[in-house]
């Protein structure tokens, strides 16, 4: 994830649930904090009560850690009580990885954007055909050696393993919509950018916006390319979705899922806004001479080590590089075949 600036926003609660415990919220919305096996080491959880049981909002993903810890929470503070519908904010492994146990656990409704639950169908199973080849070729294009191009083929692999299968289907929810979780009528508002059809939750009659991944109150969400849209504008999908918020009173309580919630939407998305103008004409100062993306990346991200991720910051710097293509700022000036270079137009 990038960073973002750190102008001071309201925090409500001055430190998260310790894990296997819960916070309330508001009524009827408890707040439980996941552990991640990552280097983003958590993600929320929201548990929305039912008449007839629990809506549970994101699941974490599979480690024997996660897994008990979700026992706990069933027996504690969900008191027992079946969990009656799952929703998934997007399709990223640390938000669905466990979506497909809890639904056949709980013979569970499952609701979700139909373009994330493909996404995941897709992105956490093996053997999809050809997409290690073109996972490959994607990481020579942008410069990879060979040999660390494989590590990151592996390496995607094993990630894999940290989802359990899908259900085979999905109730849909499409940008605009209206949903009852609890006793509350939410707004989907449906954005690009982090993903492609990530989920948030808007109830102006609580003041309460369950944000997802969209807008983290420290740091920006990963705005990335990937071999299977390698010409995509997603940071200007992120970007353009500020408009989507306009009608979001300043004084929501927005719910995210890193970080802690927090009160001051619209010095947020001004944060974030200020954050990708910096980074973009970072982007284009670096690219005064021709690089590859890896090349940038490495400049982009001084500060990183290790192949996998500095795979994870080829992808946030492509993000940029093509935003400013899409823009007429940078060229493409590949030269050498099958190796693609850029440049800040003159």
């Amino acid at each position: 994830m990038s960073g973002g600036q750190s102008t001071p926003l309201e925090y409500p609660w001055g430190k998260p649930p310790s894990p296997g415990e819960v916070t309330e919220v508001a009524p009827g919305i408890l707040w439980a904090r996941i552990p991640l096996p990552f280097r983003l080491n958590h993600v929320n959880v929201w548990l929305i009560e039912e008449d007839d049981g629990w809506t549970v909002i994101d699941t974490g993903c599979a480690t024997p850690e996660i897994y008990r810890l979700w026992d706990g929470l069933f027996a504690g503070p969900m008191g027992g009580r079946k969990v009656t519908r799952v929703v998934a904010t997007h399709g990223h492994v640390d938000h669905i990885g466990l979506t497909g146990w809890m639904v056949e656990r709980f013979d569970s409704d499952f609701v979700g954007t139909f373009t994330e639950w493909m996404w995941a169908r897709i992105s956490h199973t093996h053997d999809v055909p050809r997409s290690d080849s073109a996972h490959r070729a994607y990481l020579l294009r942008n410069g990879f050696a060979p040999a660390d191009a494989e590590e990151l083929v592996r390496n995607r692999a094993e990630f894999m393993d940290l989802a359990t299968p899908l259900p085979g289907f999905l109730t849909e929810i499409r940008d605009g919509d209206r949903i009852r979780l609890g006793s509350r009528e939410w707004q989907v508002i449906v954005t690009g950018g982090h993903a492609h059809e990530h989920a948030s939750f808007y109830d102006p009659d609580s003041g309460i916006l369950i944000a997802g991944d969209h807008l983290l109150p420290k740091i920006s969400p990963v705005i990335a390319v990937y071999e299977m849209l390698p010409k995509a504008d997603p940071l200007g999908d992120y970007l353009s979705s500020f408009a989507q918020f306009d009608g979001v009173a300043d004084g929501t309580l927005i719910l995210p899922s890193h970080g802690s919630p927090y009160i001051g939407i619209r010095e947020r998305i001004a944060q974030l806004g200020e954050h990708h103008r910096e980074r973009l004409e970072a982007t284009a100062k670096f690219l005064a001479e021709p690089s590859t993306g890896l090349e940038l990346s490495k400049k982009m991200f001084p500060k990183i080590e290790g192949v996998a991720n500095i795979g994870f910051a080829l992808g946030e710097t492509l993000a940029h590089i093509n935003h400013l293509v899409h823009l007429g700022v940078v060229a493409d000036v590949s030269g050498e075949p099958g190796i693609s270079r850029y440049k800040t137009k003159a």
